[in-house]
């Protein structure tokens, strides 16, 4: 007697914990487009913020350019897409020079769908803008 109670005790402990075949599989594709998202997400922000640093970047490097006794607009422009084509992103960037007696204004902007690695519906429209202000001396 105590060995068939003991045998039907292992036998249910045993049957609460097993899970049915093939729930694994079925968790694993409820799930994993979900990570796939995230993770892609996670390259796209670090991509797009890359692009952003890199034109916050070449527009204080532009405007510098501007600042110096001589410095043009036309070296500037020059100056801000030398560094952005350097970095691989100056694909569709435009750059706009505003020279005046008293500072210099670059502006940098860049399309995100040129630059995005694949998850363009989300920053389709997007455009990444940069500006920097140098006051002359």
């Amino acid at each position: 007697m105590k060995k068939q109670l003991k045998k039907s005790i292992q036998t249910a402990a045993s049957r609460g914990t097993s899970k049915p075949r093939g729930t694994v599989a079925v968790e694993l594709a409820v799930v994993s487009p979900l990570i796939f998202l995230l993770f892609l997400g996670g390259l796209e922000m670090t991509a797009l913020n890359f692009v952003r640093q890199t034109a916050g970047n070449a527009s204080y490097e532009a405007a510098r350019r501007a600042i110096i006794p001589g410095g043009t607009t036309a070296q500037a422009q020059a100056e801000a897409m030398r560094l952005m084509n350097a970095m691989g992103v100056g694909n569709g960037a435009t750059v706009t020079v505003t020279n005046t007696t008293q500072s210099v204004r670059v502006d940098i902007a860049v399309p995100a769908a040129n630059h995005s690695w694949g998850l363009v519906r989300f920053c389709g429209g997007l455009t990444l803008r940069q500006s920097c202000i140098l006051s002359k001396e």
